[in-house]
């Protein structure tokens, strides 16, 4: 088997006196779809946000396409890291799409899509702006590219985010509960535009309360509980008789 996209072994996280990751260890390799499942306050989140370290892990090892930038711990015992070129490639392998679209508001619709390739990676403009409107075409966002975000609707502001995240043609992107601010039409509307990435062959890592599409779409699926994971298998298992009791009953729940 070919190396993981991701590799993250032992991520633990605390704020404060509160452990809210105790220890979590997870793959994914190239083509993956990992839904990440659990109630409220479990921890789901905040482990994205480790995995491109918009959090810093108090503990463990993170890799991503073959890149890890090591932790270590200053005299206080905080995390860090202390080579920052390490981990600025380690966070241009990922791409996060946040359930509150996150979009820039002083820049157009076609200047949050270019920021990253331009000022990141170094794409010459007119080249990224060449890939921007390829990408809003595919988001069915076509004509908007000199909109401001504040002129769209939700779901108009969460495909724009997608096609930002794609614009760095990342290894593996972070969905971070996309569909959580969106009412039930645009809810749809995002959900089949994922499939189409997951159809792509995109390796994604999904937050999400949307059960039917982590059932259908997933090629994993990871219960999250109090920090640790609970459970993972994949969906035929997970919503199966063979799911754990824990599970089922936060199904039912």
């Amino acid at each position: 088997m070919t190396a993981p996209v991701l590799h993250a072994r032992g991520i633990t996280k605390s704020f404060g006196p509160r452990a809210v990751l105790k220890g979590i260890d997870l793959d994914a390799h190239r083509g993956d779809v990992v839904s990440i499942l659990g109630g409220s306050g479990s921890g789901k989140s905040t482990f994205l946000r480790c995995l491109n370290l918009l959090e810093m892990p108090d503990a463990g090892t993170i890799e991503i396409a073959g890149i890890r930038a090591p932790l270590t711990h200053d005299r206080h015992g905080r995390a860090r890291i202390d080579n920052p070129r390490a981990l600025g490639v380690l966070r241009s392998k990922t791409a996060m799409v946040f359930q509150s679209f996150n979009l820039w508001s002083h820049m157009t619709v076609l200047d949050n899509i270019v920021a990253a390739p331009v000022h990141v990676h170094g794409l010459a403009r007119a080249a990224a702006i060449e890939r921007a409107h390829a990408l809003l075409e595919k988001v069915g966002m076509t004509g908007f590219a000199t909109h401001w975000p504040a002129q769209l609707s939700g779901g108009q502001q969460q495909r724009v985010a997608i096609a930002r995240a794609l614009a760095t043609d990342p290894d593996l992107m972070l969905f971070d509960e996309p569909t959580s601010a969106l009412d039930p039409e645009r809810v749809r509307e995002v959900l089949d535009l994922m499939r189409a990435l997951a159809d792509e062959g995109r390796t994604m890592l999904i937050v999400t309360h949307e059960m039917a599409f982590a059932r259908d779409v997933s090629s994993t699926i990871v219960h999250v509980r109090d920090g640790v994971i609970e459970s993972m298998g994949p969906p035929g298992v997970m919503f199966g008789a063979d799911a754990t009791a824990v599970f089922r009953g936060f199904l039912s729940a």
